[in-house]
């Protein structure tokens, strides 16, 4: 087409503007016309070419950033899974001393060389050991960054938004408050003479018989546990909601 033109115009040049007719005017303005809109297309399919090459090139960055909501996901899934046997364990533990449930013979059973084993090392820390889980934020913290109209009144989008909104409010308070009660724990352990062999994660008969035996140790463990235990439902909670956010990102970047 541009040919076309090119040549309809050297045409026109050629002829003489004095033997011109209306026919030839008229040819001429629709040469004229003929540039002029090529001029327009041209500038259009610049302006599609640029505006598709930015459109893609900001639909991978979104998948990227999805790619690593995803990744951080299954990182914090890891440590939850973890957190949650160990929340489950100490709870369990709790239960059954509270509860008279643990024979003496297990009690009987701790030596220097069993105080180590993976059955018996969860009561050196009943009511001293807790579980500060702190996710990853990276993925998260691009997807707030990101000006994708798309995203606007995506559900997926939005309940990511909520979850980890929620993260940074509820989960602190859960790791302050056990925090504060295991520090505390661990300053009433000082005054006993086993505290130092405790502290080294060395074994003293005279703790087996605190645990077994010592009433203001069943209170702190009942207190504890009335912390542990609401956590242990939340930790449960969170692995269902970061499984489901897991699952239904693998579908959108299958789709993709």
């Amino acid at each position: 087409m541009i040919n076309f033109f090119r040549k309809f115009r050297q045409k026109l040049i050629s002829e003489d503007v004095s033997t011109f007719k209306s026919d030839k005017i008229v040819r001429y303005l629709f040469y004229a016309i003929g540039e002029i809109l090529l001029v327009v297309i041209g500038i259009l399919i610049a302006l599609y070419i640029n505006t598709s090459r930015e459109d893609f090139l900001e639909d991978q960055y979104t998948k990227s950033v999805f790619e690593q909501i995803h990744k951080d996901l299954q990182n914090d899934r890891v440590k939850l899974v973890l957190d949650i046997e160990n929340i489950e364990t100490t709870n369990q533990f709790i239960l059954d001393m509270l509860g008279n449930k643990i024979p003496d013979s297990f009690y009987e059973s701790i030596d220097a060389v069993t105080y180590d084993d993976p059955n018996i090392r969860p009561i050196r820390s009943l009511c001293t050991d807790f579980v500060a889980f702190l996710p990853n934020t990276k993925g998260y913290d691009l997807l707030k960054l990101l000006n994708n109209k798309d995203l606007v009144n995506d559900s997926l989008t939005n309940d990511i938004i909520s979850y980890y909104s929620q993260l940074g409010t509820v989960l602190p308070e859960y790791n302050k408050v056990t925090v504060e009660i295991s520090k505390r724990n661990i300053q009433e352990y000082k005054q006993y003479d086993w505290f130092e062999n405790w502290a080294i994660g060395t074994y003293d008969p005279d703790f087996i018989e605190y645990l077994k035996e010592n009433k203001d140790n069943k209170k702190r463990m009942a207190e504890f546990y009335s912390y542990t235990s609401v956590n242990e439902t939340y930790w449960k909670d969170l692995k269902r909601n970061t499984d489901e956010l897991i699952n239904r990102i693998e579908k959108k970047l299958e789709t993709h």
